[in-house]
């Protein structure tokens, strides 16, 4: 895990901004996340499974896309209406954290 992007972001030269799991935490995984580089530019990521695969185990730098805050917002508030029991507290603190 030493060189994974989720575990150790500062390896390549990212700060996590923002991050939300949507699934229920059963021996799974659904995550967003959003980082910055060293460049001040936006990256994102999703990423699911189960408990057995590491959250972004295949990711790198060239796997990462451009943020766009009106695509990842929109997918949050499509996310809390589709997830049955999902907490839109949440959701709202996730879009909160997001970068105009």
């Amino acid at each position: 895990m030493d060189n994974n992007i989720y575990y150790n972001p500062e390896k390549y030269g990212l700060t996590t901004v923002a991050e939300i799991d949507y699934s229920d935490g059963c021996y799974q995984f659904d995550i967003r996340i959003v980082w910055q580089d060293r460049n001040g530019k936006l990256w994102t990521a999703r990423d699911s499974g189960c408990s057995c695969p590491s959250p972004f185990e295949n990711d790198s730098l060239h796997t990462l896309e451009k943020y766009s805050y009106r695509a990842v917002r929109s997918e949050a508030l499509a996310e809390a209406k589709r997830t049955y029991g999902y907490n839109g507290d949440d959701v709202s603190k996730f879009i909160e954290q997001l970068p105009r």
